[in-house]
């Protein structure tokens, strides 16, 4: 009779682990998959076109510029104290050539003379070229800086994006144009509406800012899907996922 009992228990025991474990592999047969991307902005660094010293700087770091606003100003105080000269050589010389006393050669050489100045002043004027919102500043009002020399980047917060990697086979699920929703992993509750916006067309290994190993040395193809951020919720560096299933 005991026996019977043990026997009966060892049955249930083991119905009971073989339920659990084609409820877990249920789960995991069913659950959606999630891909995960790092979402990034328009960014735009401003490089110093010439070597001067930066005389006016008035916007801060999170400041919001509209395009053409000015940002700073270089002093450029060679280039200006030249325009005077430059100028009245250039007029002079468009009053000779009219009356046939210059030759177009040294007429050629003023006026582009008054160009690569008037041009070079005009670089001492640095304004936004993009709607956005001021992310860095690299230098700061009265330094001297040289030409290539790094001054501030702007980004623009409301085009904001993520590429996505994805095997071979769900290629055919996805094309350009397609809108996708994408969640925020601390903020499951709320949606975010996105386009594809690029498939790329060759495979490359998945980027190295992915966890494991063995991913890293999958080949995937990347898909660049831009979102929708009219209350700026999304941010740089944040990640998103998205099943990437046109719901």
């Amino acid at each position: 009779m005991l026996f019977k009992k043990k026997l009966i228990l060892s049955g249930i025991v083991i119905l009971g682990s073989i339920a659990a474990i084609a409820a877990f592999q249920y789960w995991r047969a069913s659950r959606i998959f999630l891909y995960a991307g790092t979402l990034e902005t328009t960014k735009v660094i401003l490089s110093s076109k010439v070597a001067s010293d930066i005389i006016d700087f008035p916007i801060s770091e999170g400041d919001a510029v509209t395009k053409g606003q000015l940002l700073l100003e270089l002093s450029c105080d060679v280039y200006k104290v030249q325009a005077p000269q430059i100028n009245n050589d250039y007029e002079r010389a468009k009053a000779l050539i009219q009356k046939g006393h210059m030759s177009q050669a040294q007429y050629d050489v003023l006026e582009r003379n008054k160009q690569d100045n008037d041009l070079k002043l005009n670089w001492c004027r640095v304004t936004a070229p993009i709607n956005g919102v001021v992310v860095t500043k690299f230098r700061e009002q009265g330094e001297v800086v040289s030409a290539g020399t790094s001054l501030l980047s702007v980004a623009n917060p409301y085009d904001i994006w993520a590429y996505f990697y994805v095997p071979h086979d769900m290629l055919y699920r996805l094309k350009i144009g397609q809108r996708i929703t994408g969640i925020l992993p601390e903020a499951p509750d709320k949606t975010f509406s996105g386009r594809i916006v690029k498939v790329n067309e060759e495979a490359e290994f998945t980027p190295k800012n992915v966890q494991t190993r063995a991913e890293r040395t999958r080949l995937v193809y990347g898909v660049k899907v831009r979102f929708d951020n009219p209350d700026l919720m999304l941010k740089a560096g944040m990640t998103i996922e998205s099943t990437l299933i046109n719901e």
